[in-house]
């Protein structure tokens, strides 16, 4: 059943394999539904759409609608294909929703949604950096690292977020994918009082 659905959501089009592998069945509807998007050229409407859905999942509301049992799987579906036109979601978002809904699958569409957007900053070759300072960056700054971290991901592009935390005190604290430096005052000053504590 679910390989029929999977077959229909990408409307009988030949798969494309995604930029990074992905398992399970959570990763058979991502492939899915990137498949369908690539071949029917609406990739990035497609992500731009996911995006906007991710935000509404942590509403109370939806995540209460994602997760009743009161409401029978295929009207899920329905409702769901009702909202997704309604929005001006493309086809392939839109068959997307109706299989994630027919399968009874809405409570992992949060997890299936972040693996997606995985695959879409492979797609993009992409490289997610968060940088946390005490100040905002000023622009010469801001340059200085993204060059920096252009030689740390290799040839990546650079999809850089910035965030500003006072605690910090100054310095800087620079997320790369799966790594974690803390360059921090913040962190210095209480390295130092560890060292004083052993000591004493």
């Amino acid at each position: 059943m679910l390989k029929i659905a999977i077959r229909s959501m990408c409307s009988q089009v030949k798969s494309t394999k995604t930029p990074i592998p992905v398992f399970g069945i959570e990763g058979r509807y991502v492939s899915a539904l990137y498949s369908a998007a690539i071949k029917l050229k609406q990739i990035d409407e497609v992500e731009k759409h996911i995006r906007g859905l991710q935000k509404e999942l942590v509403k109370p509301k939806v995540i209460e609608f994602l997760e009743t049992s009161m409401i029978s799987a295929k009207e899920k579906a329905k409702l769901l294909k009702g909202v997704g036109e309604t929005t001006g979601m493309p086809s392939a978002a839109v068959n997307f929703l109706v299989v994630i809904a027919e399968n009874g699958r809405l409570k992992s569409l949060r997890r299936i949604i972040r693996t997606f957007l995985a695959v879409m900053v492979a797609h993009r070759n992409e490289a997610l950096c968060e940088v946390i300072t005490a100040k905002p960056l000023d622009e010469g700054s801001r340059k200085a690292l993204i060059d920096a971290l252009k030689k740390f991901v290799k040839g990546k592009n650079i999809q850089l977020t910035e965030k500003v935390d006072p605690e910090i005190l100054g310095g800087v604290i620079v997320g790369v994918e799966d790594k974690h430096i803390d360059l921090s005052i913040a962190r210095k000053i209480q390295m130092y009082t560890d060292i004083i504590k052993q000591s004493v």
